[in-house]
């Protein structure tokens, strides 16, 4: 009877943290997603070209980056593309600053429902990445939470190199 109890105990408290994994990293990903949102709102359709120096992304290009990120992650987490999505032509089928924030609030909502839509058994599941290699589920989830927080911190730089405040800080 005990061991029963204790498997049971065990079974629930493994279910229970599955599911705060969950809850938190889309928490951590709907901040990250909503101020990149803000700041490509608040960032001048002009600006959308300016990089830091040659070589690196644009405003427009991280955009499109997080866009396409936020498409390859929930995919990978076994979310099905919206139809007429390809993640690898993003920059080129979104050039104008209404066409990347509308994409990026959709990218987003799909990562998110990704995220909420994993089933808590197949958080161990191995998913490929093309560099490098082998994730969980639940590796992957996190992966998405960071890359979001990265490309934050990117846009955060350019907006205030540009003189531009973020949103949530006036």
């Amino acid at each position: 009877m005990k061991l029963t109890l204790t498997i049971c105990t065990l079974l629930l408290s493994s279910a229970l943290f599955a599911q705060q994994l969950q809850n938190e990293t889309s928490g951590m990903i709907t901040r990250a997603t909503d101020r990149i949102s803000q700041l490509a709102e608040a960032i001048p359709e002009d600006k959308y070209s300016w990089a830091p120096q040659e070589g690196v992304r644009s405003v427009s290009g991280v955009i499109a980056h997080v866009i396409s990120a936020n498409y390859f992650f929930g995919s990978k987490m076994g979310a099905t593309l919206p139809q007429g999505v390809n993640p690898q032509t993003v920059e080129q089928d979104f050039t104008t600053k209404a066409a990347l924030t509308a994409e990026l609030k959709k990218s987003s909502a799909f990562v998110l429902g990704a995220v909420k839509g994993v089933d808590t058994k197949a958080l161990s599941n191995k998913v490929v990445f093309p560099c490098p290699g082998e994730y969980s589920t639940m590796t992957a989830m996190l992966i998405a939470q960071a890359h979001a927080n990265e490309h934050l911190g990117q846009l955060i730089a350019y907006a205030r190199s540009n003189g531009i405040k973020p949103p949530w800080s006036q």
